[in-house]
């Protein structure tokens, strides 16, 4: 059942905060993951949510909205509503198919077309060694790294939603550069994990970046600018 608080904080950089129940009791911690809506919440934003506990038994939000501009039988500020309807559940099947649009990933055919664009040199200069008969080196790393990056981001996410110990960003950062990052950007996208925080999405792109230059110096430059030297390293 649904209940209304005010937000009392809420940290955009980390991604959680604490709402102040209308009713009284103890504050209820809230994570991003959480949140339903387009509009991300501020402090004292008024807003509708469903109570839980953690594995320890402290008070978290299953899901939270905002109370005003969601639902079309919300009254207007300064009227009441009739109990009946302020305090009930969203219809039977409602919530959950808000949580599918929710979690979706928006902008999915376009976002489809720059993962390709973004894999298609890798692919292609992974592939030179298997049509030559050799190992593909280079396409077995970038798998590896892909699978660990994206479980990596999943326990990361996972930590974060129960308030336990996070992967450090260094660490995620690692993995990307050795060949883990489109893992990484299918995690970000399918977890919805990272993808607000610029001083993370920053050397993140610049690590894909790193990539692009050297397979474009590889296969289109001939290796002017020195990536011919990593060939023999790579098997490639």
């Amino acid at each position: 059942m649904e209940q209304r608080g005010t937000l009392k904080s809420w940290n955009e950089q980390k991604g959680f905060g604490f709402i102040r129940p209308q009713g009284g009791g103890a504050e209820v911690f809230v994570h991003a993951s959480s949140v339903r809506g387009d509009r991300r919440p501020v402090a004292g934003d008024r807003v509708l949510f469903v109570g839980g506990r953690d594995e320890q038994g402290r008070p978290r939000a299953e899901w939270m909205r905002l109370e005003a501009g969601l639902a079309p039988d919300q009254p207007a500020a300064g009227r009441t509503s009739r109990p009946a309807r302020s305090n009930a559940s969203p219809p039977k099947g409602q919530a959950p198919r808000r949580a599918a649009r929710a979690a979706g990933i928006r902008h999915l055919p376009a976002k489809l077309v720059v993962f390709a664009l973004l894999c298609a040199l890798p692919l292609w200069g992974g592939l030179q060694p298997l049509l030559a008969g050799r190992m593909p080196v280079v396409l077995m790393i970038y798998g590896a790294a892909s699978l660990v990056t994206f479980l990596l981001y999943w326990r990361d996410k996972h930590s974060a939603m129960k308030d336990r110990w996070r992967t450090p960003e260094s660490r995620l950062h690692l993995f990307e550069l050795v060949g883990g990052w489109p893992g990484a950007l299918v995690a970000q996208q399918l977890l919805r994990h990272k993808t607000r925080k610029l001083g993370f999405q920053l050397p993140f792109w610049f690590i894909v970046l790193m990539h692009q230059a050297f397979w474009i110096d590889l296969l289109l430059l001939r290796g002017t600018l020195g990536a011919e030297r990593l060939r023999p390293l790579l098997g490639l």
